[in-house]
């Protein structure tokens, strides 16, 4: 059987990610981070799944067990990053009760040991340098006008692609997903509060449809720390929307637009 390399593909946005900004915004947040990227490598060959196998024996990953395999992470540290994990999408348990990284399959890259493998993945790369190369012509240089033009018609469409990836459709969440990203980030907004009111105003924001609902609650909790004075005294109650006037309504959409 021929050996397999496995590699992890990180985008260069990474770290500008929501889940891993509120990661390193942590006391140990780096470490956080680190931890993760060293789970996804460790379970590149095995889809993800923090799990050994023995023969026909699966043995889900314990806590020591990620100890001794990450080396520089003592136990509640680990313990402290799981269940952030757990919270913020990054892993999930299966029904077998194992952990398993969420979207690894879109990260995880390999290629066979075998020579002729890495032979024709050379040759792949060569004939696409020459393709590139033939492409900056300089004077006195014939260009592949048929080629070029197909190279570029493969470019837009990939790129078409890449947009239409980019537009994400937004979906409203639940109140439990509010309350657990406000929990998170320990900024007492009322969850509730904040559902009816997006919920009353269908999900607009000022004229606008509402792209990122985490974006929407940090810009409350700016507010609730900044405009104390400026905001309507139902803000911080337990209070149902239908008891709101539409003024109040207006007036507090004024303040929230002023940040977004």
């Amino acid at each position: 059987m021929d050996k397999k390399f496995y590699w992890i593909k990180l985008r260069t946005d990474f770290f500008n990610r929501e889940d891993i900004d509120f990661l390193l915004s942590q006391e140990n947040g780096c470490q956080y981070v680190v931890l993760y990227q060293m789970l996804c490598l460790n379970t590149a060959n095995t889809n993800g799944k923090l799990q050994s196998q023995m023969n026909e024996v699966i043995v889900p990953y314990d806590i020591k067990k990620i100890v001794r395999d990450t080396k520089y992470f003592d136990s509640d540290t680990i313990i402290v990053a799981l269940e952030l994990y757990k919270k913020l999408g990054l892993i999930y348990e299966e029904q077998d009760k194992i952990l398993k990284i969420s979207n690894i399959e879109a990260m995880v890259g390999s290629e066979s040991a075998n020579k002729d493998a890495i032979k024709k993945r050379n040759q792949r790369l060569k004939k696409k340098i020459e393709q590139g190369t033939r492409l900056e012509t300089k004077e006195g240089t014939k260009c592949l006008i048929e080629n070029r033009d197909k190279i570029l018609d493969i470019r837009d469409k990939n790129i078409d692609i890449k947009k239409e990836i980019h537009k994400e459709k937004f979906t409203k969440p639940t109140l439990e997903e509010v309350e657990t990203y406000c929990q998170l980030r320990e900024n007492n907004v009322n969850a509730q509060n904040f559902i009816d009111f997006y919920e009353s105003k269908g999900w607009m924001v000022g004229k606008n449809k509402m792209k990122d609902w985490k974006a929407c609650v940090r810009t409350w909790e700016h507010n609730r720390t900044n405009n104390k004075e400026q905001l309507p005294s139902w803000f911080n109650k337990d209070i149902k929307i239908e008891e709101i006037s539409e003024k109040d309504k207006e007036e507090f959409e004024n303040i929230i637009n002023e940040f977004n």
